[in-house]
């Protein structure tokens, strides 16, 4: 039913459209310190930051289970593996959109046992998933923070897409002569009728 296209290795992520939800995007709960917040296109952009950087250095933070980062492919792709850039000591749970548009829970990312700061994460998935995005939350410190998102994979084709069917649609009529005639004859009589005499 699904033909794919691009290698199977392909990051099906990059340059796909980076958004946020939640009020904790760019809060570092009370870290006063700190690099400023990097631009969201930077988490698909495939560039890496130094191993072990400071977790809100060019990078997507926040704070709070309630915020994270939704990453929105720009087709349907058949995925295999994952990689995450993000900071140490925290869990982080990534969800998949399904070919249905719903969120399905995909896989949990353990940063507990890693040095501090940002470190990379890639892994390949029990199964594969099609996914047309990627929406990603965290628990932990409460200091949360994103670099890079990487999606292997190849896109997905449908071959027997639905076409829902046009209705045709009618040119406009176009009057015959004789109504034409009927139009003239019309305005004339008007003319006349509405014609005064007037005496100066």
């Amino acid at each position: 039913m699904f033909a794919y296209g691009a290698r199977a290795d392909d990051n099906v992520a990059y340059l796909a459209k980076v958004a946020t939800y939640g009020a904790g995007i760019g809060d570092s709960a009370g870290a006063v310190w700190g690099g400023g917040m990097a631009r969201l296109d930077s988490v698909t952009d495939g560039a890496f930051n130094p191993s072990g950087q400071q977790w809100n250095f060019d990078s997507v933070y926040w704070s709070g289970t309630q915020s994270g980062v939704t990453i929105t492919l720009a087709h349907a792709a058949l995925v295999s593996q994952l990689v995450l850039e993000a900071d140490n000591n925290d869990d982080y749970h990534i969800e998949f959109l399904d070919q249905d548009h719903v969120w399905q829970g995909l896989t949990a990312v353990d940063t507990d046992s890693n040095p501090p700061g940002q470190n990379m994460y890639r892994g390949p998935l029990e199964s594969p998933v099609v996914a047309r995005a990627f929406r990603i939350s965290a628990s932990g410190d409460n200091h949360y923070s994103i670099a890079e998102f990487q999606a292997l994979g190849a896109w997905v084709v449908d071959e027997e897409p639905v076409v829902l069917p046009v209705s045709p649609v009618d040119p406009l009529p176009v009057p015959e002569p004789a109504s034409y005639l009927m139009l003239a004859a019309g305005l004339a009589l008007l003319a006349l009728a509405g014609r005064k005499n007037i005496n100066w």
